[in-house]
């Protein structure tokens, strides 16, 4: 059940990831530059979890797993000011003070940090079962990833601002959902819940973009797209 779920997640995200390819050539923004990297990250991370029981345990999936959770730490960051620009491009007022700017740098730093001692730096990997997955984890987990965690507050924020300003509510309903699913006291289904969330979010995103990323590409991310 759980291998079918992740399936569909990496089906879905390879999906949007080509639409956002596309988009990103014919029309590039920078909003959108800044949250492809997670999405294309979002691909390889369900393909991993969904194929570690066909791989088998060893050093093959283990090395999968470990930029598995490297990519974690570098994508998100990134995306939090995206968001902004989105934000931006709904003509929320308090997104255009350079104070905004300064915040969410801020907040993608902190990310970034906690991201990349939690998953990278203090990672201890160790092979997990249950039903028909097998992933190699965080051997001592102590709870949700907060740099995940910063990011969907992050998503909250700004997707409620866009809500509120621009009656488009998607970004924020997904993020509050993939938010409450976290509870699930069975960690396996709440680690599954909170994918089809992250698809969820960034199908929202890339929506989004299509209706406030004004902010062009610089020059060379247009043309490497």
């Amino acid at each position: 059940m759980f291998t079918a779920m992740y399936l569909l997640c990496a089906m879905f995200t390879l999906v949007l990831s080509g639409i956002g390819l596309y988009r990103l050539r014919m029309a590039p923004t920078l909003a959108l530059a800044l949250i492809m990297p997670t999405l294309l990250a979002l691909v390889y991370d369900n393909l991993v979890i969904a194929l570690g029981s066909l791989l088998g345990e060893g050093s093959l999936l283990i090395t999968l797993n470990w930029v598995r959770f490297m990519l974690h730490a570098l994508v998100l960051p990134p995306m939090l000011v995206g968001m902004l620009l989105l934000a931006r491009g709904a003509d929320v007022r308090w997104a255009h003070h350079s104070i905004a700017l300064i915040s969410t740098l801020i907040l993608a730093a902190a990310t970034f940090a906690l991201g990349l001692r939690g998953e990278v730096l203090l990672l201890e990997l160790a092979p997990s079962y249950r039903n028909d997955l097998l992933l190699y984890s965080h051997a001592h987990p102590s709870g949700p990833p907060v740099g995940a965690i910063m990011t969907l507050l992050g998503a909250m924020i700004y997707g409620g601002a866009i809500a509120l300003r621009a009656r488009w509510p998607w970004i924020a309903l997904a993020a509050l959902y993939t938010l409450s699913v976290v509870a699930v006291p069975n960690p396996w289904l709440a680690n599954a819940l909170v994918n089809t969330g992250e698809v969820l979010l960034l199908a929202a995103l890339i929506r989004a973009t299509y209706h406030f990323a004004a902010a062009p590409c610089p020059a060379p991310v247009a043309v490497v797209a």
